[in-house]
C-alpha cells in the first residue's frame, strides 16, 4: 500500500514480519542461500553453512526440515533487532549486535548438539518444553566457559585425541617421536596441571597423532594444536562453533628448543575449588536469547509454547560463588612489593640500558643476539652487571643458536634456578625486572590482568605522567564492542618504573631494533631473535613466575610456591590502606600513603575499586587480625562468628576459611567493616572496626 508522504513514518509497521526478518545489516547474501555470508565489520566476510546433519541423518537444508531451517534463520536475523520494532536494529554493529548474534548461535549449536535427545528432526522447535529451556539455561549458568557449557570441549577433545591415536599407525607415531624427541617431553607443571583427562604416558602419542594430522602451529607459549581446525573436525553437527577457536590445554603444548620447566616448584592453587558460575549480566543476555525464540510465533512458524518461554524467562539459577580465588597471605604480597621496588631502584636502569647496548651492537653487526658470545655479552653489559653475576645472554638458549633441537639447554632444574638467582642470565634478569614492574603496577592500580598486559608503551601514561591510561575490560557496552579508555591516578614509584620500560623501547625504536613501540610489558625474545616478545597472558605470567622464583616466595606445607597472579592482587591496594591503619612498623606502606589524608585515600579506594574486591579486602584484613589474636576492635564480630559457626579459637582456623565466614556475614547484611577516622597529637589516623548492622535476635 502506497502511503502519502506525511504518513511515511508508518511504513515500517506495515511490512510483513516474514519479509522484514529476511534482511539484516550483517547478512551479505540471500536469506534463502544454503551458505550465508556475514560480517560485523570484518576485513573478510565469514560463512555460516546451514547444511548440517541432524540426529536422524538428514540435513537441516532437506525439504522435510524446512520449517526448522526457517525457524533457525529467522531466529538469527531477529536476534539483532531492537525490542521496539522488527525493522529497527541495534546501533552497535561490532558491539551489541555481534554479542546477540554470538549468543543466538550458541543457543542454536546447543540445540543441534543435543538434537537427537530433543528429537529435533521429528518435533522441531515446537517440541521444546519448559524443562528443556530451563535445562539449557541451567547448563549455561553453571560455568562462564561457553566452550564447556555448550560444546563440552574438554570431553569432546579428549575423546577425539584418543580415537585419533587409535586410528594412526603405531609405526608412524614411534618414528615421529624418535625423530622429534621434544614432542615427548612433559614438564612438571604440565604433569601437575594436566586436566585434559588423558594419562601423561599417552600424551606423546597424542601429540604425535595431532602433529601428523597437521594440527600444530607455533605460538608464543610453544607449539600447540590449532583449536579452530580441531573444532572443524570435532563439531561437524554445529552451525557456528565448528569455526571458532577454543581454549588450549597446556598438556598438548611442546617446545622445540628449550627445556620444559618454567617454574622451580609446583604452584600453590590460586582458586579455592569452588566452581565459578556465569556472571549475572551474561546470564541475562542468554536468557533473553532463549526467550527470543518466541519471535517465531509472530512468523507463524513452529516454536516453543508461550507458557514454556515464560517459565524460562522467570527462571533464575543460583549464580553466587564465594571464595573462588584463594587468598594470598598479605605479608607475602607486601614483602614482594618491597622487593620489587628495591630491585627497580637498584637495577632497573642498569638492566634496560645494558639490553639497549646489546641491541645496538647487534644492529651494527647485523646479527641476532643469539650470535653473541658469553664474553661479548659480559663486555657489553658493563662492569656493574658483570660484577652482579651476568655472564651470558640467556640461560634458556645456547650462546650461538644453530637451530638444532637441544633437549637440555637450561640444564637441570636445580642448576637453572641457581644460575637465575646468581644473576647469570641478562634476559632472565630483565624478565624478573618486568615482573617487578607488573607486580607493583598490579597491586597499586588494582586493574584486571587483560587491562595490564595490553598496556601500550606509546600511550599508557598521560602527558603529566601521573595518570595510567588503559582500556576497561568490562566496558564494551554502547562502544561498538571496543573497550572504554579510562584514566586512573598512579603512584609516582609505579609511574617511574613504567617510564623506565618506555625509555628502553624508545631507544630500541630509535636504533631500529623494533619498528614501533610495543606493549609495555614486552620482553627480549628468550630464543635469541632480534625482537621483543609482545606481552600476552602467557608472557605476563611467565614474568611473574620468574620474579617469584628469583625472590623465592614462600612455599606451602605441600611444597608448592605462591606464584602471584593479578586476580589475587586486585584487593591489595585496599589492603595497603587497611594495614597502614593497623600496624605501626610498616614503613614502606607509610611512605607510600603517609603524605595523604587517610579520608582522601579511602575515598579514592571506594571510587576506584570494585565492590566485591573491596569487600574481600576488608574481610581478609579482619580475618588476619583475628587469626593473629587481635580481637580488640572486633568483639561483636567474634561473638557472632562463635554463635553462627561455632568458631572460637581463631588462631587455629585457616585465614581463608575465616575470611569466607566474614564475607558471608557481610553479604547477608549482618556486619559492616569500615575505617573509623580520628585525630590525635600525631595527626590524622584511623582504625578498622566491625559493626553489627542488626542484632543477633533478628535471626
Amino acid at each position: 500500500m502506497q502511503l502519502p508522504p506525511e504518513l511515511d513514518f508508518l511504513a515500517p509497521f506495515l511490512v510483513e514480519a516474514s519479509e522484514a526478518y529476511r534482511y539484516a545489516s550483517w547478512l551479505l547474501n540471500d536469506f534463502d542461500a544454503e551458505v550465508w555470508e556475514y560480517s560485523f565489520g570484518y576485513k573478510k566476510p565469514k560463512n555460516l553453512d546451514w547444511r548440517v546433519q541432524l540426529g536422524d541423518g538428514s540435513l537441516l537444508t532437506d525439504a522435510k526440515n524446512r520449517n526448522l531451517l526457517l525457524g533457525f534463520k529467522y531466529y538469527l536475523t531477529s536476534c539483532t533487532r531492537d525490542d521496539s520494532g522488527y525493522l529497527q536494529e541495534t546501533n552497535e554493529v561490532q558491539g551489541q549486535q555481534l554479542q546477540r548474534f554470538c549468543h543466538a548461535c550458541h543457543i542454536l549449536d546447543y540445540l543441534l548438539i543435543n538434537g537427537k535427545r530433543y528429537r529435533l528432526a521429528k518435533y522441531g522447535l515446537e517440541g521444546l518444553t519448559a524443562g528443556n529451556l530451563i535445562e539449557i539455561l541451567e547448563t549455561l549458568a553453571d560455568t562462564p566457559l561457553i566452550a564447556e557449557s555448550v560444546y563440552n570441549w574438554r570431553e569432546r577433545l579428549r575423546n577425539y585425541c584418543l580415537e585419533l591415536v587409535e586410528a594412526t599407525s603405531p609405526i608412524a607415531l614411534a618414528e615421529l617421536i624418535q625423530a622429534m624427541p621434544q614432542i615427548a617431553e612433559i614438564s612438571d607443571e604440565q604433569r601437575v596441571e594436566n586436566n585434559l583427562g588423558i594419562a601423561c604416558e599417552l600424551i606423546p602419542k597424542v601429540r604425535a597423532a595431532l602433529y601428523l594430522k597437521g594440527f600444530y602451529h607455533k605460538q608464543v607459549g610453544g607449539n600447540q594444536p590449532n583449536t579452530t581446525q580441531l573444532s572443524q573436525e570435532i563439531y561437524l553437527e554445529t552451525l557456528w562453533g565448528k569455526n571458532q577457536p577454543k581454549v588450549m590445554y597446556d598438556i598438548l603444548i611442546y617446545n622445540d628448543d628449550s627445556s620444559q620447566f618454567d617454574r622451580e616448584f609446583p604452584g600453590a592453587p590460586v582458586t579455592s575449588g569452588a566452581r565459578e558460575k556465569m556472571r549475572d549480566s551474561a546470564y541475562v543476555t542468554y536468557r533473553r536469547a532463549v526467550y527470543q525464540l518466541g519471535v517465531l510465533h509472530e512468523l507463524e512458524l513452529p516454536a516453543p509454547r508461550e507458557e514454556a518461554l515464560i517459565k524460562a524467562e522467570k527462571f533464575q539459577p543460583d549464580l553466587s560463588t564465594i571464595g573462588r580465588f584463594r587468598t594470598l597471605p598479605s605479608e607475602i604480597v607486601f614483602t614482594g612489593l618491597r622487593q620489587a621496588i628495591e630491585f627497580h631502584l637498584d637495577h632497573g636502569q642498569e638492566l634496560t640500558r645494558a639490553f639497549c647496548r646489546i641491541a645496538l651492537e647487534c644492529r651494527k653487526r647485523k646479527v641476532s643476539p643469539s650470535a653473541l658470545t658469553a664474553s661479548e655479552v659480559q663486555q657489553l653489559v658493563g662492569p656493574k652487571l658483570a660484577a652482579l653475576g651476568v655472564s651470558k645472554l640467556c640461560l634458556a638458549m645456547n650462546s650461538v643458536n644453530n637451530g638444532a633441537y637441544q633437549s637440555n639447554i637450561k640444564g637441570t632444574k636445580e642448576s637453572y634456578f641457581e644460575s637465575l638467582r646468581a644473576n647469570n642470565g641478562l634476559y632472565e634478569l630483565l624478565g624478573v625486572y618486568v615482573g617487578c614492574v607488573q607486580l607493583t603496577v598490579g597491586i597499586l592500580m588494582a586493574r584486571r590482568v587483560s587491562e595490564l598486559y595490553e598496556l601500550n608503551a606509546k600511550d599508557c601514561l598521560d602527558e603529566t605522567e601521573g595518570w595510567l591510561l588503559f582500556r576497561n575490560a568490562k566496558s564494551t557496552r554502547h562502544l561498538f564492542g571496543m573497550r572504554r579508555r579510562e584514566a586512573r591516578p598512579i603512584e609516582p614509584i609505579a609511574a617511574d618504573m613504567i617510564k623506565t620500560l618506555i625509555r628502553m623501547q624508545k631507544v630500541l625504536r630509535r636504533i631500529g631494533y623494533i619498528p614501533k613501540l610495543q606493549k609495555l610489558f614486552s620482553v627480549p625474545n628468550f630464543k635469541g631473535a632480534a625482537k621483543l616478545t609482545d606481552s600476552s597472558a602467557y608472557v605476563y605470567n611467565r614474568n611473574l613466575d620468574l620474579y617469584c622464583d628469583y625472590f623465592e616466595t614462600p612455599l606451602t606445607a605441600k611444597g608448592e610456591r605462591h606464584y602471584f597472579r593479578q586476580h589475587q592482587m586486585r584487593r591489595f591496594f585496599a589492603m595497603l590502606f587497611f594495614y597502614c591503619g593497623s600496624f605501626a612498623k610498616l614503613d614502606t606502606l607509610q611512605w607510600m600513603l603517609g603524605h595523604t589524608d587517610p579520608k582522601h585515600v579511602y575515598r579514592y579506594i571506594t571510587e576506584s575499586t570494585d565492590g566485591a574486591v573491596l569487600a574481600s579486602a576488608k574481610a581478609q584484613a579482619v580475618a588476619e587480625q583475628l587469626h593473629q589474636g587481635n580481637y580488640e576492635n572486633f568483639m561483636e564480630l567474634t561473638q557472632l562468628l562463635k554463635e553462627r559457626y561455632g568458631t572460637e579459637k581463631f588462631t587455629l582456623i585457616s585465614t581463608h576459611d575465616l575470611e569466607d565466614q566474614i564475607v558471608e556475614l557481610m553479604q547477608e547484611g549482618w556486619v559492616e567493616i569500615e575505617p573509623e577516622f580520628f585525630s590525635d597529637h600525631e595527626g590524622n589516623k584511623f582504625k578498622i572496626v566491625a559493626r553489627l548492622k542488626r542484632a543477633p535476635e533478628a535471626a
